[in-house]
Parts: structure tokens; sequence; C-alpha cells
């Protein structure tokens, strides 16, 4: 399938490709993800999605056409709501650092796409250097505060709540493999950081990691198995039952013991 800027994100699209965001989705809730794959449930995209979004398209060169396209992020009268004024601060915490702005220099949005063991994915980092470097712009409610996180059993960074490190892996090796270089040669890879404070918070941070990149692919080769089978209908799709499309088909049939509330009972 050729995929374009128009065609990146859509249905036929990820019912073809694997991607970092579908994979995710898996892992996260089967039942969701098919529900989504077959067309039968679109989950809203909330406004921190949005704030998130803004800032990339400032990045990428396209913020005008964003701000056509949602005039959610307008008042009635016209002008920037709340959460999109915080953005435009956030913008400006990045304009002025040369540092930051040199770290963002590179192709813009490129699409690329690989076989990973017979399985198509697609991705289309933020930033592309080819030969040096692949860059991921992220927007966070902090970059330093510390968050529990029930999978490690204690307070942990960003990065590691939201295991950014397998996003890593999949852009790595994708690139690599697209790029024609051999096994294991993979570019460098940064996050350019900016948080959602009242004072935006921002760095340049190096995820050059290549022993956390083997670790990341090789649960990703132990879980793929069991997406595949889902997907081709051989295995039924696991329900998480708690995220919102579990929670609208939710069907009772039995009474929940009270000490199941305790804790993370869907863990």
């Amino acid at each position: 399938m050729n995929l374009t800027k128009e065609t990146y994100y859509s249905l036929e699209a990820n019912n073809y490709y694997m991607s970092n965001s579908l994979y995710n989705s898996f892992v996260n809730c089967e039942a969701a993800t098919m529900a989504y794959l077959a067309g039968e449930w679109v989950e809203e995209k909330p406004t921190a999605f949005l704030v998130g979004s803004y800032v990339h398209a400032w990045a990428e060169g396209t913020l005008d056409e964003f701000m056509s396209e949602h005039p959610e992020c307008f008042t009635k009268s016209g002008s920037l709501r709340a959460e999109f004024k915080q953005a435009e601060k956030m913008i400006e915490t990045l304009k002025v650092d040369p540092f930051a702005m040199h770290t963002l220099q590179g192709g813009k949005e490129v699409i690329m796409t690989a076989e990973i063991d017979g399985v198509p994915w697609k991705i289309k980092p933020d930033v592309y250097v080819p030969g040096k470097r692949i860059v991921d712009l992220k927007t966070t409610r902090s970059i330093r505060e510390l968050q529990w996180s029930q999978w490690n059993k204690g307070r942990v960074t960003f990065i590691e709540q939201y295991n950014y490190f397998q996003q890593v892996a999949i852009y790595l090796e994708v690139e690599r493999i697209n790029a024609g270089r051999s096994e294991g040669d993979w570019l460098d890879f940064y996050m350019v950081a900016v948080s959602k404070e009242k004072i935006p918070d921002k760095e340049v941070i190096n995820l050059t990691d290549h022993e956390r990149v083997m670790v990341e692919l090789s649960r990703m080769m132990v879980i793929m198995p069991r997406i595949l089978a889902i997907k081709e209908g051989r295995v039924e799709p696991f329900r998480c039952e708690a995220c919102n499309y579990c929670r609208s088909t939710k069907r009772l049939s039995r009474a929940l013991y009270y000490k199941e509330l305790e804790g993370d009972c869907y863990a």
C-alpha cells in the first residue's frame, strides 16, 4: 500500500500496517483495537491530544492548516482557547532556545515503511536526519515530576511511564531496514520535550541506548504472534474492561466482590 500524508492515518493504512500507536492500542485493549479496525469504534481525541498536535503542527510548519481544520481551538469570539494559548507559550519556549531549534532541524514527518519478521510497519518521525538521527517532539505534563507506575511498582520518569523506548525501538528498526543497513546499525535518537506547566520547561533528551532497543524489539517479537492471530480471527480479542470502548459495550454477568476494587483490579 502506497502511503501519503493524506492516507497515513487512514483505516485502510492501519489495517495493512502495524505502527507504534496501533501496537500500543493492542497492548492496552485488544477488543477496542479490533472494533476500531472494523470501523465500529472511534475514540474521541481529548483536548490534551489536540494541544500536542498544535505544537507538532508548528514544528512541521503546518500550523495555519491545523487551525483551519480544528475550529475547536477557538472560542465563539474567535480567540484561542486557554489550552491553546498555553500551547503558544510552549512554542515560544522552544523558539527562543537555539539548541532546541537546532535539534529540530531536518526532514519533517518523513514516511518510512519496512517489514519486521514479515509484518509491514510504518513510521513518521517528527524529524529525520538521514545517517545521523531521529528526533521526536513530545509535549508532557512535566519533564521532571516522577509518576507512579503500576507496572514498575514505583515512581518513574514520564519516559518510562509511557514506555517511549518502545517507540524508539520501532522507529530505529524500521529506519535501519528502510535504509538497508546491517542488523544493529541504528541511528541516534533524541527527544525534544516541552512541558505544559504554567512556565513551560524544556529539555533535549538523548535516548540513544541500543541495548534497550534490543530489549524492546525482543519483547515485541514475543507479543506480535498473538496480535497477528487476533487480526486474522484465529484468537478472540481480550477485553480490558477499563477503557471507553469496554465501558460502552459492557454487559454484567455477576456481582463484583468488593475486595476486587482494591488496587488495579484490571492489571
